[in-house]
């Protein structure tokens, strides 16, 4: 009896041990299959509210004659933000809306649609307007903390040395229009950006019979001011954060016309601390794109772009010839004055600062 009285209880720590194995290997399993699971799942990029990096998502909507924004963002409660649909290449601001964050970073908007040609819907987060005290004292009086690649230089009369945060989606009609809100691409920066010794590179030059398209880059700080000049029409534009460009303006075929970008320091639109890099009379610039204005000690830079004009897509017609070339005298003449009145009121207002 005892014989078999051993057995049994040999028998049953066999079976209890075989029981713990199974259970230990399928947790271990289990274990496993999280851990890959756990790997598996994306990452979610998220930070405090209130870091200075500043994060923006969401979507836009078209519903019922309007643009519904439905957002998400790390700003503070209660910063205030503009939504506005601008029209007719940024001249005119066709609806605007202004709100406040909620408590978790969401925000809505609803703005009047255009419905007929293109826009750019902006979101922005400014100091100009008015913010709460906290917010000021939490991001700069002048949004100087702000960090990321929403961020931008603005001015305004009495100030330009602000950073804002905004978000631009361009909207086209006619076309499947990605109206998503994520952050630009940038480019990196030049390894000699802000040098005195300015380079401009054009990388696309295109005209569709009404306007020319330039996209450049160069190594000018951001908001530094061009302007493109062919055939007495004229473009201005400012450098984006990583030093690339676009212009855009009317187009007129012309024979043997230089298609020029000049950067001019002295400009009384240049903001003050782009005359702070370069000298507000230029006198910073070096190198071989630099010219003298006329009459005066005054530099600035000229870029001639190697377009082909004669390359134009769109007919001329060859009996106008005679009338082309006197309006194009006329257009030449035109520019000099501009350029003329331009430094007149420039040097008058230098000697009023004296």
């Amino acid at each position: 009896m005892k014989k078999w009285s051993w057995i049994i209880t040999l028998l049953l720590l066999v079976l209890i041990l075989a029981v713990g194995c199974g259970t230990d290997d399928e947790e271990t399993v289990d274990a496993d299959d999280k851990e890959e699971k756990k790997e598996e799942e994306p990452k979610e990029e998220t930070t405090e509210l209130g870091d200075y990096e500043v994060q923006i998502s969401g979507d836009v909507k078209e519903e019922d004659n309007a643009f519904i924004i439905d957002g998400k963002s790390n700003l503070l409660k209660d910063a205030r933000i503009i939504g506005e649909v601008v029209v007719d290449d940024g001249e005119t601001i066709f609806s605007d809306t202004s709100e406040l964050v909620a408590e978790d970073g969401s925000f809505h908007m609803e703005l009047d649609h255009h419905e007929y040609g293109d826009a750019e819907i902006f979101i922005r987060f400014e100091f100009e307007g008015m913010q709460e005290d906290e917010i000021k004292r939490h991001y700069g009086e002048k949004g100087q903390n702000l960090e990321g690649p929403f961020i931008y230089k603005y001015s305004t009369n009495l100030d330009d040395n602000l950073r804002k945060a905004e978000v631009r989606i361009p909207y086209q009609t006619g076309e499947q229009n990605d109206l998503a809100i994520k952050a630009p691409e940038w480019e990196e920066l030049p390894d000699d950006y802000g040098d005195p010794r300015v380079w401009i590179e054009t990388e696309e030059v295109t005209e569709d019979g009404e306007f020319f398209y330039i996209s450049g880059k160069s190594n000018l700080i951001e908001g530094a001011e061009l302007e493109a000049q062919y055939a007495g029409n004229h473009g201005k534009t400012r450098v984006l954060p990583d030093g690339t460009f676009d212009l855009k303006f009317d187009y007129e075929y012309r024979e043997d016309q230089e298609l020029l970008i000049l950067f001019k320091p002295y400009d009384y639109s240049q903001w003050n601390d782009v005359q702070e890099a370069y000298g507000k009379s230029g006198q910073n610039l070096v190198g071989n794109l630099v010219a003298t204005k006329d009459y005066s000690t005054d530099q600035h830079i000229r870029k001639v772009v190697d377009w082909d004009d004669n390359g134009s897509d769109f007919d001329v017609n060859d009996e106008g010839t005679e009338d082309d070339e006197q309006d194009m005298e006329e257009d030449e003449q035109d520019v000099q004055e501009d350029e003329d009145e331009e430094d007149d009121e420039q040097d008058k207002e230098d000697e009023d600062e004296e």
